[in-house]
């Protein structure tokens, strides 16, 4: 055979070879002259990478985070997971631009070395949680109380005021004065914030008396630093909170729905960040002996009753437009929580109870609304007003300090009746009747109301 046919038929055969190989098993581009060179040939197909029971596939997950962001975050937290990496790229910050916070240096969480307050002025301190009148769902700051507390006389009385201190050197990034609708005093009334770094700060609320420096910069857009145990001012009692904003709850399912008050997603233990004996001196005023000692807010379980609800259409915590956050913005919120100061107690708080925000116990403490769900259908809660037990067994007069054992309710005086009905998963049809019993209701009317997270 001639060479010219030989290799003729050569090109033939080699030109068969090739038109017979799949060309998807054939990655071309890895291909390449070394003699130990493999053809790349594709992976059989997996399943998609997700959050386990969260979310399946990077578009799945980037829906349902877009959602329920804290959720996210708790599981990613810490996590070498790629998706994670996708969804929540390096270098972004989750909460904004620390940047922007203007003087405030650095991030990350520091100590505290300083009480807000002396430890000898203090009567008592609550944590957070608790729901009271307006405060319709669990409430994101702490309380302190001076010795010799009386509501509200003691702030029209100057002498009755104990200094109150910064617990760390931070800049005083924001000092407002009180709207005069929530004013506690003729004498004053401020709302301030200390960044300790850009992430991580504290906010103290009904200060009635600045000291010199912060009320030169009260109500405008300067900064000042401080120092820890520098008093800031003077009161007889005021609201304190701790936020970090690399954290974000995880029981807020729809973070963008506290978008009028974006702190609360980032609210952390008020005790833990002070140093050693400060930390236990403090915790000796709290009345709350159950854990978390500092108390809890989040509380929504997707697809479960228990949690905030607010009513649809109505700008979620911001409330109705027409209040602008003045008095009655809260007349759309609804919790199904548990009381501050004893988390076993099942609380309902209403925004619009017979006109009034109301907040009661739950006769015979069941059901527990972490456990309703849709399958549950229409619920029934008879409400009862709820009192405290001290470790002495004496009822509470909530106003000296006392170590609660138990929150109770008085289940022999049923003051009314709601009713709760989950519809989808993050929505729920609600009614109070004020002044009935159980027996008195047998279902909604055209006054019940849609809820939603």
């Amino acid at each position: 055979m001639s060479k010219k046919r030989l290799l003729f038929l050569l090109l033939v055969l080699s030109m068969v070879i090739i038109s017979c190989v799949p060309k998807n098993d054939v990655n071309v581009e890895e291909y390449n002259d070394d003699a130990n060179s493999e053809i790349a040939i594709e992976p059989p197909a997996t399943k998609k990478q997700g959050l386990e029971d969260l979310c399946s596939g990077e578009d799945d997950c980037r829906d349902f985070c877009s959602k329920n962001r804290g959720r996210c975050e708790d599981y990613c937290r810490g996590k070498k997971i790629e998706i994670c990496r996708v969804i929540f790229p390096p270098g972004e910050d989750s909460h904004g631009d620390y940047n922007a916070v203007t003087g405030c240096k650095g991030k990350g969480i520091i100590t505290f070395t300083s009480p807000p307050m002396r430890i000898g002025d203090i009567e008592l301190i609550e944590p957070i949680g608790l729901m009271i009148g307006g405060h319709v769902t669990p409430i994101d700051h702490g309380y302190y109380y001076a010795k010799g507390w009386l509501s509200p006389g003691n702030r029209e009385d100057a002498t009755k005021f104990r200094d109150i201190m910064a617990p760390a050197s931070g800049i005083v990034t924001s000092v407002q004065s009180m709207p005069q609708e929530y004013s506690s005093s003729s004498i004053g009334d401020y709302r301030l914030i200390i960044h300790h770094t850009c992430s991580f700060y504290t906010i103290y609320i009904h200060i009635n008396q600045l000291s010199e420096k912060l009320l030169a910069i009260a109500d405008t857009q300067n900064i000042v630093a401080v120092e820890a145990g520098e008093v800031i001012g003077k009161a007889p009692g005021f609201d304190f909170s701790v936020h970090n904003d690399d954290i974000t709850l995880s029981g807020f399912i729809i973070p963008e729905t506290y978008a009028a008050e974006p702190w609360k997603l980032h609210n952390v233990d008020m005790f833990d960040y002070f140093a050693e004996p400060t930390r236990a001196q403090l915790l000796e005023k709290n009345i709350r002996q159950k854990e978390p000692r500092g108390g809890k807010i989040d509380y929504d379980i997707d697809g479960k009753l228990v949690g905030n609800w607010f009513e649809e259409n109505t700008n979620g915590y911001f409330g109705k437009e027409e209040y602008q956050r003045m008095s009655g913005y809260w007349s759309t919120h609804l919790s199904f929580a548990y009381d501050g100061l004893d988390p076993s107690l099942v609380i309902v708080s209403v925004g619009d109870y017979n006109g009034e925000a109301q907040q009661f116990a739950v006769k015979g403490n069941a059901p527990d609304p972490a456990e309703v769900g849709i399958q549950n259908g229409l619920v029934k809660y008879e409400l009862v007003l709820f009192g405290y037990k001290t470790e002495e067994g004496n009822e509470w007069n909530r106003r000296n300090f006392a170590r609660i054992s138990k929150a109770y309710g008085y289940d022999g005086q049923v003051a009314g009746v709601v009713l709760a009905q989950m519809l989808e998963g993050r929505k729920i049809k609600f009614e109070a009747f004020p002044g009935k019993k159980a027996a008195e209701v047998s279902g909604f009317t055209d006054k019940a109301r849609i809820y939603e997270r």
